[in-house]
């Protein structure tokens, strides 16, 4: 089954373009995943949240389960507007609700703060997600990925790969490297989402990138 959580390694590290180069090669492979995005923050009413925006380059269905306009954490935002917090659990069962394929994408990083005591990764833990991370490819962001790592084994949360995204600018072929090997004992890189302002071009792809991962997952084959 392709269901995932799309979590980066900091806040603005191209998840959403992570989840829309992922829901095109699953469209590409015959498939109609629902793109949802867990907490919109950030955003009023009426503005193009990360969903709809995944959304509108794929035609793919989306959803958005909540939202507020303060741009930080689900908790801090919800408290800004008097509203009580979100609940993994919550957020579990309309994913549960979801037939088929689902790409559900976080809020900046898999230990970001729902409430007092639940993060992302509870999420992903209890809607039993794969995770794919987004490693924003510059300085620190090799102890960031071993950090989020760390954080989804912690909640028992599958991983299923990670692209290294170029999120800012084209990066040096060592750096890229440097980052790959560092990481290559504890996860999956699937490869680099490169530097590219074209964004139809870019997810064209991006989704090439994942195609291996998905032939391995529809034969049942183990990955490697």
């Amino acid at each position: 089954m392709h269901r995932y959580l799309v979590t980066g390694t900091d806040t603005d590290v191209g998840k959403t373009r992570v989840v829309t180069s992922l829901a095109l090669a699953l469209r590409n492979r015959g498939l109609r995943p629902t793109i949802v995005k867990l907490v919109q923050t950030g955003a009023g009413e009426g503005e193009e949240g990360d969903a709809q925006r995944a959304g509108v380059l794929t035609g793919l269905p989306y959803l958005e389960l909540a939202r507020f306009f303060k741009p930080a954490d689900p908790w801090s935002a919800a408290l800004a507007e008097g509203m009580p917090p979100v609940h993994a659990e919550d957020l579990k069962r309309v994913l549960d609700r979801i037939e088929g394929a689902v790409i559900a994408e976080g809020s900046g990083g898999v230990a970001v703060p729902l409430n007092r005591q639940q993060s992302f990764a509870d999420i992903a833990r209890l809607a039993r997600l794969e995770a794919i991370v987004a490693v924003g490819l510059r300085l620190g962001c090799i102890s960031h990925a071993l950090l989020t790592v760390s954080r989804l084994q912690e909640h028992d949360v599958p991983i299923a790969g990670a692209l290294l995204v170029e999120r800012w600018n084209p990066t040096e072929e060592h750096f890229r490297e440097d980052v790959t090997r560092a990481l290559a004992d504890k996860l999956r890189v699937l490869g680099t989402l490169r530097f590219e302002v074209d964004e139809a071009r870019s997810i064209e792809e991006g989704a090439k990138l994942f195609e291996s991962m998905i032939s391995e997952k529809n034969s049942g084959a183990s990955p490697h």
